[in-house]
C-alpha cells in the first residue's frame, strides 16, 4: 500500500515539470505544432522585452538644440508680446494663433542673425529659406500627426511669420 501512498498529484506547474517525461508516450502532431508555435511565441516575446530593455530612452541620432541667448530684459518684452497675443484670443471663436511656432520662428531668426544672415522678410529672402528649412525640418520629426503641425511650410507662410516678428520688434 505504500506506492498508492507516495503518488500525490502534483498541485503546481513546477512540480508537474519535474516529473519525469515518459518516452513512449507520443503526443498528436497538432498538439506538438501548437506547443512549438507557443515555444516560438514565448522566444519571441523573451527576445523582445530583452531589446526594450537594452534600447536607450533617448534616441542615439544626435539631437539638434538651439537656443537663443538673449539679454533677460529682451526676452520679458517677447514672452509679454506674446503673453498679449495669446490673452487677446482668448475666449474667441476659431483656432488660437499658432505661437509656439511663432516662438520657434523667433530663436530660429536669432540663431541665423548670429550665424550672420540678414534679416529680411521676403520670400526669395534667404533668411526665409534658411527658418523654413528648420521649421519643415522640425515638421517632420514631429510626432504630431495633425495637419496643421506637420504639413511642410511654404515660403509665404514663412513670410508672415517673419513679417509677425518684425512687428512685434525686439
Amino acid at each position: 500500500m505504500a506506492p498508492l501512498i507516495e503518488f500525490v498529484e502534483p498541485s503546481t506547474a513546477q512540480e508537474w515539470a519535474q516529473l519525469p517525461i515518459d518516452p513512449d508516450v507520443k503526443l498528436p502532431a497538432d498538439v506538438q505544432a501548437s506547443i512549438a508555435r507557443g515555444d516560438a511565441a514565448y522566444r519571441k516575446l523573451k527576445k523582445s522585452i530583452r531589446r526594450k530593455q537594452t534600447l536607450p530612452s533617448v534616441p542615439a541620432v544626435a539631437t539638434n538644440i538651439i537656443s537663443s541667448v538673449i539679454d533677460k530684459a529682451v526676452q520679458d518684452r517677447r514672452d509679454a508680446a506674446l503673453g498679449a497675443l495669446e490673452r487677446q484670443s482668448e475666449g474667441k471663436r476659431g483656432q488660437p494663433p499658432m505661437l509656439v511656432r511663432l516662438r520657434v520662428t523667433r530663436i530660429l531668426v536669432d540663431r541665423h542673425l548670429a550665424e550672420g544672415v540678414r534679416f529680411a522678410t521676403t520670400r526669395n529672402s534667404r533668411m526665409n529659406k534658411l527658418v523654413r528649412e528648420d521649421l519643415n525640418k522640425m515638421a517632420a520629426r514631429s510626432r504630431d500627426r495633425s495637419k496643421s503641425r506637420s504639413k511642410q511650410l511654404s515660403a509665404d507662410a514663412v513670410q508672415r511669420l517673419l513679417s509677425q516678428i518684425k512687428e512685434l520688434g525686439d
